[in-house]
């Protein structure tokens, strides 16, 4: 598996395009919304550098937050493991282990937290979402069930697309909030009319 075909670890959007390693990783931290101490480790996928030139940001960074050592460090041998022919269910084995261990006395949870600054009818603002759910696979598959109804009610063009292209987010969020699979937080000018002009996030 080539993780370069998917993102760049340490990379970050600065002056609208890729910059590698442009961030550092911090082993043992706190960050709001995260119980307990975290492993934050900078990642900018494709699909982060999309968003940022969907939204013409300066700049952007994205971080991959782990509550414990175990995983992060069998993810970083994952590549490796594979090349060298090592069985994957018994790497996706070890992996539920690491897994369980790193979440010992904690319920399981995803979180995905964007803060966002720039201006709002030319004076600086702020906004913010914070996203809780207990699984991501609950929110992968609510998407892809949205995904699968549009295209069923023939709501998606003919072709190959990405699903922000295509669902929309009104719709997505009614039904993540109503199913009761992921609770949203707005913030700043997220909880309020105004809409971001230009910013990082």
């Amino acid at each position: 598996a080539d993780g370069a075909a998917y993102g760049e670890a340490l990379a970050a959007v600065r002056g609208g395009r890729r910059v590698p390693r442009a961030l550092r990783t911090a082993e043992d931290t706190e960050r709001d919304g995260f119980p307990g101490r975290v492993a934050v480790q900078p990642y900018l996928s494709g699909e982060s550098e999309r968003l940022a030139d969907t939204l013409g940001l300066d700049r952007l960074d994205w971080y991959n937050v782990h509550p414990g050592p175990r995983v992060r460090a069998l993810l970083s041998l994952l590549p490796g493991s594979l090349a060298a022919g090592d069985d994957p269910a018994a790497l996706a084995e070890r992996l539920i282990l690491a897994a369980d261990l790193d979440l010992a006395g904690h319920r399981p949870y995803y979180v995905m937290d964007f803060a966002l600054s720039g201006t709002a009818s030319g004076a600086p603002a702020t906004a913010g979402l914070t996203l809780r759910a207990a699984s991501s696979y609950r929110l992968t598959a609510a998407v892809g069930a949205l995904a699968v109804d549009a295209v069923l009610r023939a709501g998606v063009p003919a072709g190959v697309h990405f699903a922000r292209d295509v669902l929309d987010p009104g719709t997505v969020v009614r039904h993540l909030r109503s199913r009761g699979i992921a609770e949203l937080r707005l913030t700043g000018a997220a909880a309020g009319p105004e809409q971001m002009e230009e910013g990082v996030l």
